[in-house]
């Protein structure tokens, strides 16, 4: 068995401009179909608010991809950031073109958030609040109590019959 072979880097940048190809245009078909199905079918403010929301999201989440691709980041590497920047695209296309049918299907848009709560609470809040306490050593635990009686039964012995401390320049 070799070594697995890695991209070099005109092989990321060639993969990293068709992949923002493809979100390209994902984003324009989404919003170029949403303008003119609702041109030609009436809209209200609901539909207006919603476009520019969905319109912001997709331009603001493919121009984060596109400034990660700029800096030389893998946008096809598994498990990585990029990964849910496209997976917002998707989503956020998806329940666009649905709410053509329904405005219903804006409720859809949820599931984004929802996600993110659900990866918040399993990656990092579940592990900090449930986490097992550290372990001591076996001999601090054993010893723990006795010294800190002991240590304390010093203290008391050290400490003088006046309540002033003792010191070398102390005469009397």
């Amino acid at each position: 068995m070799g070594k697995e072979r890695t991209k070099g880097e005109k092989e990321i940048r060639a993969a990293n401009a068709e992949t923002l190809k493809f979100y390209k245009g994902v984003v324009s078909f989404t919003l170029i179909a949403y303008a003119i199905v609702r041109w030609f079918f009436g809209f209200s403010w609901f539909h207006i608010f919603m476009s520019l929301s969905a319109g912001a999201t997709l331009s603001l989440t493919y121009g984060s991809m596109s400034s990660a691709a700029n800096g030389g980041t893998d946008l096809n590497m598994e498990g990585g950031v990029t990964d849910y920047m496209k997976d917002v695209i998707l989503v956020t296309a998806g329940v666009t073109l649905l709410s053509l049918i329904s405005d219903y299907c804006w409720y859809l848009w949820l599931v984004i958030p929802l996600f993110a709560l659900a990866k918040l609470w399993t990656s990092v809040i579940k592990p900090w609040i449930f986490a097992p306490a550290p372990d001591q050593p076996e001999q601090e635990q054993q010893q723990g109590p006795r010294k800190g009686m002991r240590q304390t039964k010093q203290r008391k012995q050290a400490a003088p019959v006046g309540g002033a401390p003792m010191s070398a320049f102390n005469i009397r």
